[in-house]
């Protein structure tokens, strides 16, 4: 009995069930693989802090039905540089809305803001967070607040806002004026 085929037949299913492994180095595009990821450095405790970052909802919303908007959602960071990740201090958050143009600048705020709304840190504790981004202050402001109203001269606000530390240090400002549309709302439109 010629046992060659059956040794063939063995042979060949043998070296098809045995594959290889590509080990690569490089995405499928060609690029290399990005490093590995590293935990950033936070700042320390009592270190102060000298930088702000504020991001703005894009549009108010109207939280009394009466079809203009009148409250605004704010994210705020504050920072430590030059450690990169933002980070929880104790002191007073600021925001003053201004009629279009009369904001001002840092180093010579308007004179005759609509609202100021100054909230310290310790209020906020429910408004704290976490985000890819860090540690932050999540809240909302209202041109109703404290009796105020939400009929507005034009169709936007300017909004300027400060962070002043509890140690007495001197107030982080924003980096600039922002403006957001406070644009009367059409019929059936909905906010939220």
């Amino acid at each position: 009995m010629n046992s060659s085929p059956y040794i063939c037949l063995a042979l060949g299913a043998l070296l098809s069930l045995t594959g290889c492994e590509t080990v690569s180095k490089e995405t499928s595009d060609g690029r290399p693989m990005p490093p590995r990821a590293r935990v950033p450095q936070t700042a320390p405790e009592g270190v102060a802090v000298n930088a702000m970052s504020v991001l703005y909802a894009p549009k108010p919303t109207d939280s009394d039905a009466n079809g203009r908007p009148d409250r605004l959602s704010i994210e705020l960071y504050l920072f430590a540089r030059p450690y990169p990740t933002p980070i929880w201090r104790e002191g007073t958050l600021n925001v003053a809305a201004y009629r279009m143009g009369t904001a001002g600048s840092a180093t010579a705020p308007g004179d005759h803001p609509i609202h100021v709304w100054s909230i310290p840190t310790r209020d906020l504790d429910l408004g704290r967070f976490r985000s890819l981004i860090g540690e932050g202050y999540r809240f909302q402001v209202s041109l109703l607040d404290d009796g105020g109203n939400d009929r507005i001269d034009g169709t936007a606000i300017d909004f300027v806002t400060w962070f002043r530390p509890s140690s007495g240090a001197a107030p982080i400002w924003s980096d600039g004026v922002r403006s957001i549309a406070f644009e009367p709302m059409a019929a059936g439109e909905v906010r939220q």
